[in-house]
């Protein structure tokens, strides 16, 4: 079986034209945290900053879209991550679902204190995501602030976990082709195969 270019837009669709909540509201997440100049800064990473890097350059260095950091850092390195679940569907409407969007910031203790505000890190990125997020439309209803909690991972990094909580539809819409329809009418569909 050979892998074609009609099956590589298949998958590379997914990043823009399906109707999966998890990377749509990751995607919006990303850019967000991208765009805050504030949080680039507080992220203190002076190899970039010196290279002059492009915000996008920190995506896959201090920013990551899951909470897994490699075991062993060369240099000191402060992150955010973050998670987008579902926790539950709404208890007396099944049509609704919970949304979260979990935010695990992580600072190395060689630099917990920022230097102009004499805050700790994990707090004043704590309080800059606050500010971007709660009470926003990022996902399609306003997400606020649910859960604010200090944690500590091991001796080198402590850090900040914030959830942030909206209600939404639970996945009543199918986009294929950029056409939408209700997923609830629409019969089962295979995935397209590629003819050999």
């Amino acid at each position: 079986m050979q892998y074609t270019q009609d099956d590589i837009k298949y998958l590379q669709a997914f990043r823009d034209n399906i109707d999966y909540d998890p990377i749509k509201c990751k995607q919006k997440v990303k850019e967000m945290l991208l765009e805050n100049k504030h949080i680039l800064h507080v992220l203190n990473n002076k190899e970039l900053e010196a290279a002059e890097a492009e915000p996008s350059d920190y995506f896959g260095i201090n920013i990551f879209p899951y909470y897994i950091i490699a075991p062993t850092q060369h240099n000191v390195q402060n992150f955010v991550t973050f998670q987008v679940s579902y926790d539950e569907l709404a208890r007396f409407n099944k049509a609704m679902k919970s949304l979260q969007v979990i935010f695990i910031v992580l600072c190395h203790v060689d630099n917990i204190t920022e230097e102009a505000t004499s805050l700790p890190r994990h707090d004043l990125l704590g309080a800059l995501i606050q500010d971007q997020f709660n009470f926003t439309n990022i996902c399609g209803k306003k997400i606020k602030l649910v859960e604010d909690k200090e944690i500590v991972v091991d001796n080198d990094y402590s850090g900040r976990q914030m959830v942030f909580e909206q209600f939404t539809d639970n996945n009543f819409v199918r986009t294929r082709s950029d056409i939408a329809r209700l997923s609830n009418k629409e019969p089962y569909a295979k995935v397209p195969q590629s003819e050999d």
